[in-house]
């Protein structure tokens, strides 16, 4: 279980929009060695500055992942496939909806106190936009959804800073064969807390987005969106339910 806070920031309109999250996560592996992770989160916004006129105060994200190792090359290197869905739901920033399904590779170094490697992927890439702001701006329902198979490249490291606090960082683009369709930026922060809730880790989580609009945008017409990035930071407890 997760339990939290968080800060939704639309910097090109001067917004935070704090509010409260609630998540479940489960995590297996199968006689055959393939790892299985899978979460859902539900965040209840306190929205003040309504970028969005008519947005419902919830929105919702999840993430489902499988692996497993193809060929060992040392102690230390390895190469696995992966394949990941991702969905999201409802943002103050204006996303309707973004569906995300990529299966992949993946090259990592793993020693003994870090963690370092790339993911190369390629699937099924949709960013639909909720229409009231873009209705202000001349746009119909027709213009708001684009959808487009992918190719990803993400960099990724996982650090131990101590015996009980570790940092996680990536940075990961999507692109359609022609131009980029987002970047993103992630950094996490894990410390032990199993002295005051057993299995516990205390969590501060950044994620950094930025939207390529261009394919949506009408030359005729202002910018579909007034902004393009959004960053949310979530501060969080996580528990063991079992």
């Amino acid at each position: 279980m997760m339990v939290g806070v968080n800060d939704f920031i639309v910097d090109q309109a001067n917004s935070h929009t704090l509010g409260s999250g609630i998540g479940i996560s489960f995590a297996d592996t199968t006689e055959s060695d393939i790892s299985l992770f899978g979460r859902f989160n539900t965040y209840f916004d306190f929205d003040i500055d309504e970028l969005d006129p008519d947005h419902i105060p919830i929105w919702f994200q999840s993430d489902f992942v499988a692996e497993g190792e193809l060929v060992r090359l040392t102690e230390t290197t390895s190469i696995s496939w992966f394949a990941e869905a991702f969905d999201k739901r409802n943002t103050v920033s204006s996303v309707e909806q973004q569906q995300k399904l990529m299966p992949g590779f993946d090259f990592s170094f793993n020693a003994q106190r870090y963690k370092v490697g790339t993911k190369a992927s390629a699937g099924y890439y949709a960013l639909e936009i909720d229409d009231d702001v873009p209705t202000l701006r001349g746009y119909s329902r027709g213009d708001l959804r684009n959808s487009t198979s992918a190719l990803s490249l993400q960099l990724y490291a996982a650090v131990a800073l101590s015996e009980k606090a570790g940092v996680n960082l990536s940075a990961q683009q999507w692109h359609d064969g022609d131009d980029w369709l987002e970047n993103q930026y992630y950094l996490t922060l894990k410390y032990d807390v199993a002295e005051q809730i057993t299995g516990s880790l205390l969590v501060i989580n950044i994620v950094h987005t930025e939207y390529n609009l261009d394919p949506y945008n009408d030359p005729q017409k202002l910018p579909i969106l007034p902004w393009d990035k959004d960053t949310f930071v979530r501060v969080y407890l996580e528990y063991p339910l079992n």
